[in-house]
């Protein structure tokens, strides 16, 4: 219920946000995490709104040499900047957002299987006077995996989402 409170104030905030800190029209780049990367694209939609769109893969599992192959996932959210502060070398933002993904993906210790939740994020951006914007958020997923195949399949809580929650993601994007 105290997350429920906190996104209602996010929101009001979101009403609050200064005026000349504005969510960009277009950006395109990369994101990259220990858990993911990604190509991203960002579109404006108001002054202190923006949505992003994801796809990329997910390590779960790689980097430490437990699998070969990589999964794959796709995600979009809708975010607010909360807070922002302009410096003669750019303007400094906080966001914050919710969204949802999805995705064929592995957990450890698991075999592949579908997977879709809901996504939150809150992460900072600087945008320098030139079209360039630096990113650094964290994306925890509260979705489900489905495990198995055929009748042996199992409806299970993706824990990886949770547990790959407090890995950063840098991002970097050029605007257009």
């Amino acid at each position: 219920m105290k997350y429920l409170y906190a996104y209602i104030l996010l929101m009001a905030l979101t009403a609050f946000a200064p005026g000349s800190i504005a969510a960009q029209p277009r950006s395109l780049g990369g994101v990259f995490s220990f858990s993911c990367a990604e190509i991203s694209y960002q579109h404006g939609t108001a002054d202190s709104t923006f949505f992003e769109i994801n796809a990329g893969v997910d390590f779960c599992g790689v980097l430490d040499g437990q699998v070969q192959h990589p999964g794959v996932r796709a995600g979009f959210s809708c975010n607010f900047i909360v807070w922002g502060h302009s410096f003669s070398t750019g303007d400094l933002s906080a966001l914050a957002g919710i969204g949802f993904t999805t995705g064929y993906v592995r957990q450890t210790g698991v075999s592949f299987g579908p997977m879709a939740g809901l996504t939150g994020k809150i992460g900072i951006e600087y945008l320098f006077r030139v079209p360039v914007i630096l990113s650094l958020d964290f994306t925890p997923v509260l979705g489900m995996h489905l495990e198995g195949r055929g009748s042996d399949s199992r409806l299970k809580l993706y824990q990886e989402g949770l547990m790959k929650a407090y890995y950063p993601r840098l991002g970097i994007r050029y605007v257009f």
